[in-house]
C-alpha cells in the first residue's frame, strides 16, 4: 500500500473497471454529482453499477483521499459481494470502500460510542443479542401484559399491536428522547415502544437488545452528539443503499438524522480529525446518497418494510431519478416472463432489454405437475444428474426455490440427489445459533475457516489468502501503512505456518475442530474479533462454525476436504424466496406452486405477487415450476397460474411411472 493512492483527474477518460461498458442511464449515475435513485429490476446489475460509481468517485478523487465510502445492504449477502466487487475493480482503493448491512453499521456505532450515550440512556455493562425470529413468544407475553397496564383510552390500540410486526412497526418508529418521559405517553407506539424499554433495557444490569432497538440507539447517538454526526460525514461523503425497497421507518430516520440535514461546517474538521489542512476534501454541506432497488421486489412488509420508501427518500434528498433496463442475466423468453408479472405488479414497467452473455436453453420456461410430492424428488434429482453429466455444469448452478418450509423439502431430496452422487445445501438449516446463509456469509466465520483452508492446504488458494489478509489489516486498523501492512502479512503467514504443522499431526474429530477454531481465534485475539464482528455476537459465531465443522465431518475424511464441505460450494442451494434474494443460478426450481407454499396468498395479494416475482427472477437459462397438487390451478394462487397462461409458459404432467428425459 502507498500513503494515497493516485487519482487520475482525467474524468472524460475514465473507463468501467473489468467490463466492456455500461447503459446510458447508468452512466449518468456513475458520474453523478448529486443524490440519484434507481430503479434497477432483476438482472439489472445494480452490483456492478455501484462498483464502477465507487471505482470512478475513488479513481477520479470525486471522493478524495482520505474520505471513503459506506454503502448500506438489507442483507449481509449482497454487502459482502458488493465489498468483493469493489477489490476486483480497484483493489488499491478498496480500503476506503466499507461495505455492511444496516445492522452492522448501527452495532459498530454503538459499540464504538455507546459511553457517549445520553445519561439517560446510558448501559452500565455489555448487553445480549435477541433475535427478533426468537422473539415473538416473549412479545405476545408483554402485549398482553401491557393491555392491562395501557391507560382505557389506548387499550384498544395495544390489543391491535402484532407481535410478528410489533419490533419494526412500534420500536422502530418511536424516536429514542434525549431525556426518557416520566409522565404516561398518550401516543400508543410511544406508550408501547417505552414500555418494552423499560422493561428490557433502562435500568438492567445487562440489557437485551434486538437489532431494531441497536438501530435507534444508534439514532440517538448520530441526532444527540453533533461531534459525531460530522464526523462520520466528514468521513463517508458519499452513501450507497441498496434494495432500497426494503427500508423500514428505523432504518429510514437513521439515514435521516445521520444525512439528510445540511448542518456540516467543513472548516470544523480539524476538532474532529486533527489532519494536515491539505488532506481535507471540501465537500459541501451534505453527503450524496445513491438508493438502488426495485418497488416490484418490494417482499420485506412482513418485517416492516415502507410502502413509500422511494417518496419518503425524494422528500428528504430531492434526488435525479434513473431507471436501468438492461437485464444482464436472464435470457430472452425468461425476460418476456419477467415483464407479464412485472407489468401487473407496476403497468409503468418498461421492458427490460435481454442482455445475457449466453444463448437460451430449450423450453426456458416451463411447468411440471406431479403425482405426489416423491416423484418430484425422485424426477428433479433424475434431471439434475443428468444436465450435469451432458452439460458439465456444477451443482452450484441449480437452486431448488420455495415460497416457505424449505426444511419439509430437504429430507425428500438430500437422499434422492445424493443417489447421485449430487449434495444439496439448505441454506435455511439452523447450525448453532444461526442460519446455514448467514454462517456462510459471515466476515468472522469466513476468515476463521479461511485461515484453516490456508494451513491444511499449502498452495492453490490466493482469493481466500487475500480475503483474509483484508480482515486482518481491519481488525488490525491497517490502513494505508505499507509497512503495517507488511507486519499483518508476517503474523497470518507465523499463524498459518504454526497451525499447519497442529493439523498434520492430528486428524479432524469434534474435539480437534473445536481445538482449532480456538488457537484461529486466540491468536488473532477474542477482543480484536469481537470489535471486528459487527452483528452477531462473536461466541454465537465460534459456536455456529464448531456446530457447522461438527455437522460434516466424517470419519477418515482430512482436513482439505472437511474445510471444503463446510462451505459446500458446488452443492444444489435449496432455500427459500427470501434467501434467494440477490442471487441468481443457471437454472432454478421453483417447487410448491401450490396452496400449501402459498396459504397467506389472499392477505397480500400485492406482497406475495412481488415474492412470486423474486423467486422466478433468479434464473438466468431455465426456470421450472413445479407443483404436486391437482387443484393447485383452481386454487388460492390461480392469479399467478393465469400470468404463466398469460406469458405462454407450457405445463407437462408427470406421472409416477413417468421417467423425465432431457
Amino acid at each position: 500500500m502507498t500513503s494515497a493512492p493516485k487519482s487520475t483527474t482525467d474524468t472524460s477518460a475514465w473507463r468501467p473497471a473489468g467490463i466492456d461498458d455500461l447503459e446510458p442511464a447508468a452512466w449518468q449515475v456513475v458520474r453523478s454529482t448529486v443524490s440519484t435513485s434507481v430503479t434497477a429490476g432483476p438482472g439489472a446489475g445494480k452490483t456492478e453499477l455501484l462498483a464502477q460509481r465507487a471505482a470512478y468517485l475513488l479513481q477520479c478523487g470525486g471522493c478524495p483521499y482520505p474520505a471513503r465510502i459506506l454503502a448500506i445492504s438489507y442483507k449481509r449477502d449482497a454487502a459482502a459481494n458488493l465489498g468483493r466487487r469493489v477489490r476486483s475493480r480497484v483493489p488499491e482503493h478498496a480500503w476506503r470502500f466499507d461495505s455492511m448491512t444496516f445492522d452492522a453499521f448501527a452495532k459498530s456505532l454503538l459499540d464504538r460510542f455507546r459511553l457517549s450515550l445520553p445519561t439517560a440512556w446510558a448501559m452500565s455493562g455489555d448487553y445480549t443479542i435477541e433475535y427478533a425470529s426468537t422473539a415473538t413468544k416473549e412479545i405476545n407475553a408483554f402485549l398482553g401484559r401491557l393491555r392491562w397496564q395501557a391507560p382505557p383510552e389506548l387499550r384498544s390500540a395495544i390489543q391491535s399491536m402484532s407481535p410478528k410486526t410489533f419490533l419494526p412497526h412500534v420500536v422502530g418508529k418511536w424516536d429514542l428522547p434525549p431525556e426518557i418521559p416520566q409522565a404516561a405517553q398518550a401516543d400508543p407506539i410511544a406508550f408501547a415502544a417505552l414500555a418494552w424499554w423499560q422493561e428490557r433495557f433502562i435500568g438492567a444490569a445487562q440489557p437485551q437488545l434486538d437489532f431494531v432497538m441497536i438501530n435507534r440507539l444508534g439514532e440517538l447517538l448520530v441526532r444527540a452528539i453533533p461531534r459525531l454526526r460530522r464526523a462520520l460525514r466528514l468521513t463517508y461523503p458519499f452513501l450507497f443503499v441498496d434494495e432500497f425497497q426494503d427500508t423500514t421507518p428505523a432504518q429510514l430516520s437513521f439515514l435521516r438524522s445521520l444525512f439528510a440535514d445540511p448542518d456540516i461546517d467543513t472548516n470544523s474538521v480539524a476538532e474532529v480529525f486533527n489532519p494536515p489542512a491539505d488532506a481535507v476534501p471540501r465537500l459541501g454541506d451534505r453527503p450524496v446518497v445513491t438508493i438502488v432497488g426495485d418497488r416490484k421486489q418490494r417482499i420485506m412488509g412482513f418485517a416492516g418494510a415502507l410502502p413509500n420508501a422511494f417518496e419518503s427518500f425524494a422528500a428528504d434528498f430531492a434526488p435525479e431519478n434513473h431507471e436501468l433496463t438492461w437485464n444482464f442475466r436472464s435470457s430472452e423468453q425468461l425476460v418476456d416472463l419477467q415483464h407479464v408479472v412485472a407489468r401487473h405488479l407496476d403497468s409503468s414497467t418498461v421492458r427490460a432489454i435481454s442482455k445475457a452473455p449466453h444463448p437460451p436453453c430449450d423450453d426456458s420456461v416451463s411447468l411440471w405437475t406431479f403425482d405426489d410430492r416423491q416423484s418430484e424428488a425422485r424426477t428433479i434429482a433424475q434431471w439434475i444428474a443428468d444436465d450435469i453429466a451432458t452439460s458439465g455444469r456444477a451443482g452450484s448452478d441449480f437452486a431448488l426455490v420455495a415460497r416457505q418450509r424449505v426444511g419439509d423439502i430437504d429430507p425428500l431430496f438430500q437422499p434422492e440427489l445424493a443417489r447421485h452422487g449430487i449434495r444439496l445445501r439448505n441454506d435455511d438449516a439452523a447450525v448453532g445459533t444461526m442460519k446455514l446463509q448467514d454462517l456462510l456469509k459471515n466476515k468472522v466465520a469466513q476468515f476463521i475457516v479461511g485461515v484453516l483452508r490456508l494451513a491444511a492446504t499449502p498452495a492453490g488458494l490466493p482469493q481466500i489468502w487475500l480475503d483474509v489478509t483484508a480482515t486482518m489489516e481491519r481488525v488490525r486498523g491497517v490502513a494505508d501503512e505499507e509497512s503495517s501492512a507488511r507486519a499483518v502479512s508476517d503474523e497470518l503467514t507465523n499463524l498459518i505456518v504454526a497451525l499447519r504443522s497442529w493439523l498434520n499431526e492430528r486428524p479432524p474429530t469434534d474435539e480437534v475442530l473445536s481445538d482449532a477454531v480456538d488457537r484461529v481465534v486466540d491468536a488473532v485475539g477474542f477482543d480484536a474479533l469481537s470489535r471486528y464482528s459487527r452483528e452477531e455476537k462473536l461466541p454465537d459465531i465460534i459456536k455456529s462454525v464448531r456446530a457447522r465443522l461438527e455437522q460434516v465431518v466424517l470419519p477418515g475424511l482430512r482436513w482439505p476436504a472437511l474445510l471444503e464441505e463446510y462451505e459446500a460450494a458446488d452443492a444444489v442451494s435449496l432455500l427459500t424466496v427470501h434467501r434467494s434474494k440477490g442471487l441468481e443460478y443457471h437454472t432454478v426450481f421453483f417447487l410448491g406452486l401450490e396452496d400449501e407454499q402459498w396459504w397467506a396468498h389472499a392477505q397480500d395479494m400485492q406482497g406475495s405477487t412481488s415474492t412470486f416475482f423474486v423467486g422466478l427472477s433468479r434464473a438466468a437459462q431455465r426456470l421450472i415450476f413445479t407443483n404436486a397438487s391437482p387443484t393447485a390451478r383452481t386454487g388460492g394462487i390461480a392469479d399467478l397460474y393465469a400470468l404463466l397462461d398469460q406469458a405462454g409458459v407450457t405445463e407437462r404432467m408427470i406421472t409416477s411411472e413417468e421417467y423425465l428425459v432431457g
